[in-house]
């Protein structure tokens, strides 16, 4: 038996190898990969890092069907499930401290363990949440950035009535909506940079939808926001756009990765006397953890975010839906790949 599999090359390219699939040890399971979403960091990994990440195996963002048990192991084959792509050691503090995220020995499905972009994937047993089995693989799919947003909402401290501003209108962006809004904030900003992004954050629930941050701290004139959600990073200047369109004693939460060092306007920030968290996956310090609680969400709200799934390709059309997921002409916001 041999499994398909997407990987990196070493001239920013992606292609398929056969690989043979994995077989489960002890605690693990083999998944048979139902749908993967294409992210920003997979991007990065291919046009950014052409090269360092060659013979790669990316996929994060995974839904799928257990087909094989390890030793140990309670689900059954034929489970449908979303993984938390997290590996971490289980034994540190941080671990035992339900901060799994932050695990010094932290391996990632995708990136440092190989990810789902293949027709299976081996992955730790208690890594799998339940989804119904009406439940379609793109939606179970969204299960893993929506995790990341309600890790931010939780990190920002919103609160019922919050005036909150969302930086950015991608995916993480958009989820964040829902997010914001199961916290009870009370007003939800969008600045969104594609006028389809801005399309789907009016139909996601926002109260009011602009152009960009500029165009949003007008609107908002002196009253400020109590939390703004940066979800663009890169080499955006979102920081500072946050900064300047917080209130005082208001909270900005960074689910942006940034490259390099971020401007920061330290005056304002420091007058202001802002808070500011940084959010980084998810984690299970609290009693529902980030992606269970995420896993209920995307359930609850399947019609609502199924449309975020603009584009869906074959395995073997790998490197037409990275081109895709790439440019934002192409209206895309999730590009899923369905091996």
């Amino acid at each position: 038996m041999v499994m398909r599999a997407a990987v990196f090359g070493d001239t920013g390219t992606i292609g398929l190898v056969d690989r043979d699939p994995p077989e489960p040890r002890p605690g693990w399971v083999r998944l048979a990969v139902s749908a993967v979403g294409i992210c920003g960091s997979d991007l990065n990994l291919l046009y950014a890092n052409a090269g360092a990440s060659r013979g790669v195996q990316p996929g994060h963002e995974v839904a799928g069907i257990v087909d094989c048990v390890g030793d140990g192991v309670a689900w059954s084959p034929g489970s449908r499930v979303a993984l938390e792509p997290l590996v971490p050691c289980g034994a540190c503090d941080w671990c035992r401290r339900g901060l799994r995220n932050l695990c010094p020995d932290l391996k990632l499905c995708g990136f440092t363990r190989p990810g789902g972009l293949a027709e299976y994937v081996h992955v730790p047993a208690d890594a799998l949440h339940a989804v119904p089995d009406d439940l379609s693989p793109a939606v179970a799919a969204l299960a893993e950035p929506m995790a990341v947003c309600v890790r931010g909402a939780r990190l920002a401290d919103i609160r019922p009535g919050d005036r909150v501003a969302i930086l950015g209108a991608g995916t993480i962006g958009l989820l964040s909506i829902l997010t914001a809004r199961a916290s009870g904030a009370g007003e939800i900003l969008v600045s969104g940079r594609y006028p389809h992004q801005r399309e789907f954050a009016a139909a996601l629930g926002a109260d009011a939808v602009f152009e960009g941050a500029d165009a949003l701290l007008a609107a908002v004139g002196d009253r400020h926001v109590d939390v703004v959600v940066e979800t663009v990073g890169g080499h955006a200047d979102t920081l500072a756009e946050a900064v300047r369109t917080a209130r005082s004693g208001g909270r900005i939460v960074m689910l942006g990765v940034f490259e390099g060092a971020p401007a920061l306007p330290g005056f304002e920030f420091f007058r202001k006397e802002l808070t500011l968290r940084a959010s980084n996956c998810y984690g299970r310090e609290c009693h529902q953890g980030d992606f269970a609680l995420a896993t209920d969400l995307v359930t609850r709200h399947a019609g609502a975010v199924a449309p975020l799934v603009t584009h869906s390709f074959k395995l073997d059309q790998v490197a037409e839906a990275f081109a895709a997921a790439a440019d934002k002409r192409a209206r895309s916001i999730k590009v899923q790949v369905e091996p």
